[in-house]
């Protein structure tokens, strides 16, 4: 499977690709993260195992994901991107040191929850050795991943009788869990204004700054001075958390 004639990197991605043993339920995508940014290619098996159209991937690129992915999980993934960014080593200089690994839960487009094993080989790096072009596996874990709960289910039940912390345990995680199914999702965007709604909207869409005042007719200054609002109302640090918020509340 070949990218493009004549650039390393698209030719390193088809080798690694021919070489891997990937099935039919793997989706490969090659990304740029370093000084240009999004998704240059995705493979078509992509909507038959998400749901989503291929575009919408494409477009959205990280913003897409993030804003699928269960809440829970959203620490543990910007914590693996950053590591995996910050230890940026090429494939071909070092392998066991160029792929990173994470699992996240990530809502399929019937709404169900699915567990995604998401792999990032990275095959270039930025002068400042941060993580430029990569390859991203996505596999469908759910049906491993539901086993190995099972599994664990079985193995503290069976134990319970034998070991007092896990007796004492019961009531707390039950009590955990309820307090989880009555928990509404929060209006997190009830103190913004019209304008910034339509402006938070366009960042969960993946849209630039730039892109967003093109888009509403006013200046970068003036999209930039409302994204400051919206992080200072809803009191977080980043889109990436901008975007978990408004993915839980109706903007």
């Amino acid at each position: 499977m070949r990218f493009m004639k004549n650039n390393n990197e698209y030719d390193m991605c088809s080798e690694l690709l021919d070489s891997l043993p990937l099935n039919e339920n793997t989706v490969a995508a090659f990304t740029r993260c370093g000084t240009k940014t999004g998704t240059a290619f995705l493979t078509h098996n992509f909507t038959r195992i998400f749901g989503y159209s291929r575009k919408q991937f494409i477009e959205g690129d990280l913003q897409f994901l993030i804003k699928h992915m269960h809440p829970s999980d959203l620490k543990d993934f910007i914590y693996f991107a950053e590591r995996s960014t910050l230890n940026a080593t090429p494939w071909n200089e070092a392998k066991e040191n160029a792929v990173h690994e994470c699992c996240t839960r990530f809502k399929h487009f019937n709404d169900r929850w699915m567990w995604l094993n998401q792999k990032v080989i990275v095959l270039s790096i930025t002068p400042d050795r941060h993580i430029d072009h990569v390859l991203l596996l996505f596999d469908d874990c759910t049906a491993v991943k539901q086993a190995e709960l099972s599994r664990h289910g079985l193995q503290v039940e069976n134990s319970r009788k034998k070991s007092k912390l896990l007796d004492l345990l019961v009531p707390v995680k039950i009590a955990q869990t309820n307090k989880e199914e009555r928990m509404p999702a929060p209006e997190v965007c009830a103190s913004l204004t019209s304008r910034e709604r339509e402006i938070m909207l366009l960042v969960s869409q993946g849209c630039s700054s730039k892109q967003i005042a093109a888009k509403l007719f006013i200046s970068k200054h003036t999209v930039e001075s409302h994204r400051k609002h919206i992080l200072r109302k809803l009191s977080v640090k980043n889109a990436p958390e901008m975007v978990h918020l408004s993915a839980m509340s109706p903007v």
